[in-house]
């Protein structure tokens, strides 16, 4: 137990060292400290565990230990995870700086987040994020369209992107093209967030206005075009990992007639 509780400590201040030394490039010193510290946590762990042997061997008294060092080894384990300070990029990350790039044309650091996200950063904390749109990737056709109707409106629009948008029964449907990458999934989330105020702004319905809808999906890919490199840049600026991307999927992938055709105009143009 001790040998946990002195390894969760070394993997806390392992991170730490990882990412101070990795962007440097050097390998060498995160290898040498990791050996280093793998070694004397091991080392203090089993000591500790020896010297309490030592005191008694009543099953009475180990038991009290075990019970008294299982917490701490949680409340270490836990506080571990915390110290895990990496700028790699998860869909609740993503979406709330995509927020607050839209609301304020910048993208803040890492620390900025923290008051925002529960469960170690994979979602985002209700009525705080900033976001008040449900986002499900890589869904179904049946599942993001009511009619076919709205699914050939969707390719009308979005035909020369690697994704269709979809608002439908308050959730925000991002279906994803065979080859999408993770540049993709940058694009669709800012583009599916603008898409989204749009509609609350203006009260609009695709059932009680499509051509509204379906211009609110235009104009907002329009403003996602002028302003994704500038989100980029942003991300990176900030030391984001904007080409490492963990997203909630369902794994479904389409194809949708006129796609080939759109990239072979744009690699012409």
């Amino acid at each position: 137990m001790f040998e946990l509780i002195h390894e969760s400590i070394w993997v806390a201040s392992h991170m730490t060292f990882t990412k101070n030394f990795s962007p440097n490039g050097n390998i060498g010193d995160i290898v040498a400290k990791d050996d280093a510290q793998m070694s004397t946590a091991h080392l203090l762990g089993m000591l500790s565990g020896v010297g309490l042997i030592t005191i008694s061997h009543s099953p009475m008294f180990l038991f009290g230990v075990f019970a008294v060092l299982s917490p701490i080894n949680i409340w270490s384990t836990v506080k571990m995870l915390h110290a895990a300070e990496f700028e790699i990029l998860n869909q609740a990350k993503l979406t709330l700086l995509g927020r607050k790039f839209i609301d304020s044309g910048v993208v803040v650091e890492y620390d900025k987040l923290k008051d925002q996200e529960v469960g170690f950063g994979e979602w985002i904390k209700p009525k705080k994020g900033g976001s008040a749109v449900k986002i499900k990737m890589g869904s179904s056709v049946e599942k993001a369209f009511g009619v076919s109707g709205e699914v050939q409106g969707a390719i009308q629009v979005l035909k020369h992107e690697n994704y269709l948008l979809n608002y439908h029964k308050n959730t925000m449907y991002i279906l994803l093209h065979q080859d999408a990458g993770s540049n993709d999934i940058t694009k669709s989330i800012l583009h599916s967030l603008k898409f989204h105020d749009s509609l609350n702004k203006s009260k609009i319905t695709k059932e009680s206005d499509w051509s509204s809808y379906m211009y609110s999906l235009e104009e907002s890919l329009q403003w996602t075009h002028a302003n994704y490199d500038k989100f980029i840049e942003e991300l990176d600026d900030k030391n984001w990992q904007s080409d490492t991307i963990y997203w909630n999927d369902t794994g479904m992938r389409l194809n949708w007639k006129g796609h080939e055709k759109a990239k072979e105009d744009i690699s012409q143009k």
